[in-house]
C-alpha cells in the first residue's frame, strides 16, 4: 500500500529503490509483533538470501528517518520496529516476550505526569509500556497447574 509513498520519498532523498528495500519494509508492514532487525532479517533472507544484517540495519535506520516506521520503546533490551505511526502504546509479556498493540485515548503526559511537565517543555512523543503475562501465557499456566479429575487422588 505504502509502497509508491515509499519510492517517492526515497527519490526525494536521493535514495536508491532496491528490491531488498522494499522487502524490508514489506517484512515491517505486515508485522504486528514489533520485530527486531534480526527478526526482519531472517525474514527477508528467505526471498533474498544474499542479504546482510548490515543492509537490514542501514534500511531500517532509513525508514525511520523518513517517517515509515518508528521504533517501538518496549525496553526489552533490543530495538524493535513499528509499523504503526498513530498514538499508541504497548503491552509487553515478560514470560513468552511478545509486544502487541495497546490503543488508548488517554494523554499519558497530561494526566500521568503533571507536576514534572510544564509548558516549557516541547514534547515530541510519549508512549505507556505495560509489563504483564498475555492471554496465550495465563492460559498456559493456568492449563499446566490445573490437574484433572482423573488424575487426582480417590479420596476412599
Amino acid at each position: 500500500m505504502r509502497m509508491s509513498g515509499l519510492e517517492d520519498k526515497l527519490r526525494q532523498k536521493s535514495l536508491k529503490i532496491t528490491p531488498q528495500r522494499l522487502e524490508i519494509l514489506r517484512a515491517i508492514q505486515g508485522a504486528h509483533d514489533h520485530p527486531s532487525a534480526e527478526m526482519i532479517f531472517q525474514r527477508v533472507k528467505r526471498r533474498y538470501p544474499a542479504v546482510s544484517l548490515a543492509t537490514v540495519y542501514k534500511t531500517l535506520e532509513t525508514l525511520v528517518e523518513i517517517g515509515e516506521i518508528r521504533v517501538a520503546l518496549v525496553s526489552d533490551g533490543k530495538t524493535r520496529f513499528d509499523p504503526r505511526l498513530d498514538r499508541h502504546h504497548h503491552f509487553v509479556c515478560c514470560q513468552c516476550g511478545s509486544v502487541e498493540d495497546v490503543a488508548t485515548t488517554l494523554n499519558c503526559l497530561e494526566s500521568c505526569f503533571p507536576e514534572k511537565l510544564d509548558r516549557s517543555y516541547q514534547v515530541h512523543r510519549s508512549e505507556v509500556v505495560f509489563h504483564g503475562v498475555c492471554p496465550r501465557c495465563r492460559e498456559k499456566s493456568v492449563s499446566a497447574t490445573s490437574t484433572p479429575l482423573s488424575d487426582q487422588p480417590s479420596s476412599q
